[in-house]
Parts: C-alpha cells; sequence; structure tokens
C-alpha cells in the first residue's frame, strides 16, 4: 500500500467518524439511500478502516497472529450492518463481531416485502450502467427482484461467510431493546453498550440449536462501534414503506378511489406512481416509455449531467418545459407521455399533498431531494394530468374529498435525530450536532462508488501483504462479479478457438481464455472472462473466471495498451519468455508464469477509435490470451489469420446481438470512465527481445461501440417505430 492510499483511505475514514470517539456511522445523515448505496458505504468503510491500519487483518486462512483482536460491534443487522460485517469476515480482520437488531431477524424490514421492488441502479437512470440488474458486489450481491427476493439471496451468501468463518467471530442478538451506548473511563478509546436482548444464530437470525433464546440483560465494551441504523422509524405511525399493501393493485371492490399522497420524496413519489400508472415497476416504465425515442433520451441525458449532481443548480421544471417546445424533442415527448398516459389506471385519483408552494418547488435541490428519475417521471405523470398537487391541510383535504384513513399515504421521514439521541450517550449525540452545524455538504456525507481497487474483498488481509499471498491463491483471486452468459458465451467461444489449436498441438499444455475490458471505479481492468480452455490440463481446480488484472500488466496488458496483437518470439526460450513477466507485472496480479511455457499470444478486439461513450479510455472491449508449453509451438501468420477470422464473426454475432437481444439476455453497458481516448503506446523497451507486434495483420474489430457484458433481463425490452 502507497503512502497516498492510505491517506485516502484515512481522509474517508473522517466522514464516517464521530470526532473524539471510536464510534463510525454508515449513510445515517445521506440522502438519496438505496439499499445498493449503503452497501457500498459500509464497504467502503470496511476498506478505509483496514487500509488505515485503524483494523488489522490478517493474510493467513488461520488467522494465527499474536495481534491483539479487536472487538467491533455493529448495531443494525440490514442491508448495511451486514455488508460491513461480512467485508471484514472476508478480508480476515482479527476481531470478534457483535451484531444488534433490534427486531426479531435479519434484514427484518424487507422479509417478506413483495410489494417492493429493489433495482440496484436504476435511481441513476439515464445514466450509464444504470439498467444493469445485478449489483456487481464483491459481497453480499443480488440481482433486482422483489424485496423478499432479495433478502433470500444476500441471506444465503451471508450465512456461508459466517460458516466459514472461525466460531467465535460473529456473536447476534436480536430483538435488542434498551440498547445504550456511553463512554468508558477511557474517553475516546473504547465505548460500552448496554442491552437487553436474545443471542441467535448468526447465520440465519435463528435460535441456536439446543437451546431456548431468552432474553438477557448485558453490557460490553467495544474498540469500535458502528451504526448501521438506517434512518429509523418512519414518523406518524404510518404503515412502513416495506409492509405489503395492496395500492399498486386494480380495486375489486370500487369503480374509483382518491388517494391522498403526502409527502415529497422519493417514497412518496414512488407511492404517487404505483397508484396512477397500471403495472407500476421503476425499471420497466422507463424502456416502456422512452424506448424508441432517441432524440428525446439525448436531451434527457444532458438534462441528467446538468442538474443531477450539482445541489445548488435551480431551474429543472423549466428544463423540462423546454422538452414539450423545443423542435428537435416535441414530437417524441408528446409521444413519450402519450404513451404514459394510455397506462394511466381508471380506477384511481391521487391528490399529491406538499409542503411547498408551487410544483416547480418539487423539483429544486434547496427544497426536495427526489432522484432524477422520478421528477422526469412525476413531471410527466402532471402534464397528462395524472395527479393534483395541493398544499391544503391534510384535515380538510381529507375531508373535502371523502378520503378514508385507508387511502391516505404518508411518507414524512424518520425519527432519525430522535432516535441517535435516545441511544447515544449526550457527549457522543452532541459531538454529532456540533460537527453537523450548518455545514454543506454535510460532514457526514459518504461516497456512494466503490473506493476499493478491483479484486480487494477475494483476498484476506490489507494491500500492503498482498505479497504474502501464495501463488496456488494467486491462480483463482482478485475476482469481480463476471455475468453467467458471458462466461457461458466466452467457454465456447474459447473452447472453439482451442479445439482449432489441438489438432496440431503436440504433448503439453495448451490454454485459451478472454479477458473482458471492464472500469471498477476509476481503475481500468482486464477481466477473465471464462476458465481456461484446451488440454485437459488447462484448468486449475477452482475456476479462473472472474479474476481481475490491470490493464497494463502481462501479456495482455501489452496488447490493450498497444492495440495490436503481441506473440512471443519464435523459439524463444522459455526462460527469457518466463523472465520477461517480471517487468511486466504479471505477479502482482497472477500466479508466476509456468517455466514450460514456451509461446504466449494476446489478441486485443478492437472497438471504433471514434465513439459517444465507452467503459475504458483504450478501445478495447477484451483480449484473447493463449499460451503453450508444447515444444517448438508456435501460431505463425496464416494459422493467426484463421483465429482472427474466427474471432470477427464472433464479433459480428454478438454485434447483431447487442442489437437485438436474444430472449431475456441483453448486453448492458457499463459505467464510464472517461470521454477521451488515450493514444496506443508502443511495446515495452524491456520485452522486445521476447515479444514481439505483428503488423502484418490486423486485429479484430467491431463496427459499433460494444462491450462483453451480456447478462439476464427479466423483461424484453419494446422495440417500437411510433413517434407519434
Amino acid at each position: 500500500m502507497t503512502d497516498v492510499s492510505r491517506a485516502a483511505a484515512l481522509e474517508l475514514l473522517k466522514t464516517y467518524r464521530v470526532d473524539g470517539s471510536c464510534l463510525y456511522m454508515v449513510g445515517t445523515f445521506d440522502t438519496g439511500v438505496t439499499v445498493f448505496s449503503q452497501q457500498v458505504r459500509a464497504l467502503n468503510l470496511a476498506w478505509s478502516a483496514i487500509e488505515s491500519e485503524l483494523l488489522p487483518a490478517s493474510i493467513s486462512a488461520d488467522k494465527n497472529s499474536s495481534t491483539k483482536r479487536k472487538k467491533i460491534a455493529i448495531v443494525g443487522a440490514g442491508f448495511a450492518g451486514l455488508s460491513v460485517a461480512a467485508s471484514l469476515l472476508a478480508k480476515g480482520v482479527l476481531a470478534e463481531l457483535t451484531l444488534f437488531e433490534q427486531r426479531d431477524a435479519l434484514l427484518p424490514l424487507q422479509q417478506g416485502s413483495d410489494s417492493r421492488w429493489l433495482h440496484p441502479r436504476i435511481y441513476d437512470w439515464p445514466k450509464t450502467g444504470s439498467q444493469a440488474s445485478v449489483a456487481m458486489l464483491p459481497i453480499l450481491n443480488w440481482t433486482a427482484a422483489r424485496a423478499s427476493d432479495v433478502v433470500v439471496q444476500v441471506l444465503a451468501q451471508w450465512g456461508k461467510i459466517v460458516h466459514a468463518s472461525s466460531n467465535d467471530s460473529v456473536r447476534l442478538y436480536c430483538n435488542a431493546r434498551h440498547l445504550q451506548i456511553h463512554e468508558t473511563p477511557r474517553p475516546g478509546k473504547r465505548l460500552r453498550i448496554e442491552w437487553v436482548g436474545e443471542e441467535r444464530d448468526p447465520a440465519d437470525g435463528a435460535a441456536h440449536k439446543g437451546r431456548i433464546s431468552l432474553a438477557t440483560g448485558m453490557s460490553d465494551d467495544f474498540d469500535m462501534v458502528i451504526l448501521a441504523v438506517g434512518f429509523g422509524l418512519e414518523r406518524d405511525g404510518v404503515l412502513s414503506y416495506w409492509r405489503n399493501e395492496t395500492v399498486g393493485q386494480p380495486s375489486l371492490d370500487e369503480p374509483r378511489r382518491t388517494y391522498l399522497v403526502s409527502g415529497q420524496g422519493d417514497g412518496a413519489m414512488i407511492d404517487l406512481l404505483r397508484v396512477r400508472i397500471s403495472q407500476y415497476r421503476q425499471d420497466r416504465i422507463l424502456e416502456e416509455v422512452f424506448a424508441g425515442h432517441d432524440q428525446l433520451l439525448f436531451a434527457v441525458q444532458a438534462l441528467h449531467q446538468k442538474f443531477a449532481y450539482d445541489l445548488h443548480k435551480a431551474g429543472l421544471f423549466g428544463a423540462f418545459e423546454a422538452l414539450g417546445t423545443k423542435s428537435k424533442t416535441k414530437v417524441e415527448f408528446e409521444s413519450a407521455c402519450e404513451r404514459l398516459r394510455r397506462r394511466l389506471r381508471r380506477d384511481t385519483d391521487v391528490i399529491l399533498r406538499l409542503q411547498v408552494k408551487k410544483l416547480s418547488q418539487l423539483f429544486d435541490p434547496k427544497t426536495s431531494r427526489i432522484s432524477f428519475q422520478n421528477k422526469l417521471l412525476v413531471y410527466m405523470l402532471y402534464k397528462c394530468g395524472g395527479f393534483v398537487p395541493s398544499t391544503f391541510d391534510e384535515k380538510k383535504l381529507v375531508q373535502q374529498h371523502g378520503i378514508p384513513e385507508s387511502l391516505v399515504i404518508r411518507r414524512h421521514g424518520t425519527y432519525r435525530d430522535e432516535q441517535l439521541e435516545d441511544m447515544l450517550s449526550e457527549t457522543l449525540y452532541q459531538a454529532i450536532q456540533m460537527r453537523r452545524g450548518t455545514a454543506r455538504p454535510d460532514p457526514f456525507s459518504q461516497i456512494d462508488r466503490p473506493c476499493w481497487p478491483g479484486g480487494y474483498f477475494d483476498t484476506p488481509g490489507p494491500s500492503k501483504e498482498i505479497g504474502k499471498i501464495g501463488d496456488d491463491q494467486r491462480s483463482h483471486w482478485r475476482k469481480e462479479y463476471l455475468p453467467g452468459p458471458t462466461e457461458m458465451l466466452a467457454t465456447a467461444f474459447c473452447s472453439a478457438i482451442a479445439g482449432a489449436i489441438l489438432v496440431r498441438h503436440s504433448k503439453g499444455r495448451l490454454r485459451v481464455t478472454i479477458h473482458r475490458a471492464m472500469v471498477f471505479g476509476s481503475e481500468e481492468l482486464l477481466q477473465q472472462a471464462c476458465d481456461y480452455q484446451g488440454t485437459k490440463d488447462a484448468r486449475a481446480q477452482q475456476s479462473a473466471a472472474g479474476r481481475t488484472f490491470p490493464a497494463e500488466n502481462g501479456t495482455i496488458g501489452q496488447a490493450y495498451c498497444c492495440r495490436q496483437i503481441v506473440r512471443s518470439i519464435r523459439d524463444i526460450d522459455s526462460t527469457k519468455l518466463n523472465a520477461s513477466m517480471e517487468p511486466l507485472k504479471l505477479h502482482e496480479a497472477s500466479r508466476l508464469m509456468s517455466k514450460k511455457v514456451g509461446f504466449v499470444l494476446a489478441i486485443p478486439l478492437l472497438e471504433p477509435e471514434s465513439r459517444s461513450s465507452h467503459t475504458a479510455p483504450s478501445p478495447v472491449l477484451g483480449v484473447i490470451y493463449i499460451d503453450s508449453t508444447a515444444p517448438k509451438f508456435f501460431i505463425d501468420d496464416k494459422e493467426l489469420k484463421q483465429i482472427v477470422a474466427m474471432t470477427e464473426s464472433f464479433l459480428e454475432a454478438l454485434q447483431r446481438a447487442a442489437i437485438a437481444p436474444v430472449d431475456r439476455i441483453r448486453n448492458i453497458q457499463l459505467a464510464e470512465l472517461a470521454d477521451t481516448t488515450k493514444p496506443a503506446q508502443k511495446l515495452s523497451n524491456k520485452v522486445k527481445n521476447v515479444l514481439e507486434l505483428v503488423t502484418t495483420i490486423d486485429p479484430p474489430r467491431v463496427d459499433i461501440p460494444l462491450q462483453l457484458n451480456f447478462d439476464h433481463s427479466d423483461f424484453i425490452p419494446i422495440h417500437s417505430t411510433d413517434t407519434k
């Protein structure tokens, strides 16, 4: 670990820590909070705590260390609490974890919640990658689904992580009451927690086998206390946002019902849209309304860039109004509104009660914290006459329209501050209030994009000890999420190439694989998209699929940076070839290359040089890698042309599949890194005596921007030529 990365970890840690104490908070004062963003904040906390050396972590699997184990308390066993606990366990932190949950189960809010749909990134729409239905997290990953189904996905992974840890690593107390956090006689060093709770099996929250869970009053001191309590209980005694209800379903009793929706946050806006739009779901509705309207989408993306990230920029309502008047977008905007109008439910009316005087104020950052996509949809619903905004007193509205209590939906926020004040000592609570003051942005505002490097949570210990990782583990480490359909495509293609080569391959090992270009945070990576194909000894006991490599490392890194085919020189001595991997930093991300390898080949797959959007500064969508230990083996230009031709045919098929998706599999664009393209580099002088650029054969190239990110989607996109 460099001093720069440690400094970055220390700086990030400040946004979590309460001054003068060992108390840390996850996402407590952030706005626009989602399950996914809270998980990212939790993993960022784990990364910063380990890399700043606040928490000791062990490389060795048995955790045999003379370092004293820390005692860590995590208050809240929701998505954030479980994510930070799971990440600390995965990194081998030398600690005893104690989880406290106020309710009777893990992930209690979302358990059994069938009426709420969770999607990891849809609130970032229309940002690139926002429609990817997989969270792509290295810890407790999940796919868009009903909230109750996401709980099942996450708890299954949590249980595996707990079972893989040592028996005394985690304790869990459910139904935790009277939870009080106070200073110890050594202020700032430790905190004392006093509670009444039932000890449970940490893997699933159930009672321990063979013993009854009884509530017990206890107290203990901790070296670190992490609050992952969310925002607290909802105000007004309202039915929780996560409880099941039927507002999104057609009425079976009355021909028409009038609802009152009170609130001006994302929760209120989602309920407004559910009540008024038939078959509404936040990820589907966007394609259903905007599909085929390219000019409108382009204009909306420009507005997102202009308004979504500036917390002080007003005027979004007026910008939306202009969509319906400008010549480039007027027709498509009217068409999109007509699509939405046809989807309006005929059995509901809605009055939206607001605190602001004008509806336009609902779109200004000073008076509202609503996601961009919800602002756009609510604006369009307003243009379609889908609701009536009002600032009248709630009692008057209820009386005037004869609205029963069962049809009043209140989303007024939570008792966040009250919960903190009740739980914390006066000194801790005042420290939070003093630091916040009137500062903007909030000093406790935390980044919700990954700060950890690719593959970080797939290996134990801090970055500075990465050199202690054994060579055997390096054959299947540094893994990040790899979509199953992408892996299957890559496997089929690489096995076909391997089959063609094996016809003349002599005794020895042959390996063929493909790496896809991707960006993780701000880091360029090449990810192995399938396990090695070739001879029977090509594969290790554990699959190498999903491994990530820095984009400039190894032979594949040379092909990526040079944008030309890289091949070892004919009849090169295997010892020299092996030695050349050191200046290419292969061992930083992989095991040492076999000393028997006498041939390597890397073929970059190129995108157009000029493109409007991409995921890496180099127009390379992937790199094919081939190596062999067969004596005197070499792929000459004639055979190389055949492999390139096979690859071009494969890429042509992928382009067609990207334009016309196959059933429920789509090629989803990932997040962008930059809008500029780096110039192609020259082959490193340090390896020119063993590697060569093949200048006589052009690498395979696609005609459109393309990525290898084929993944499942639970709905079929609409393809429409309707522009009226």
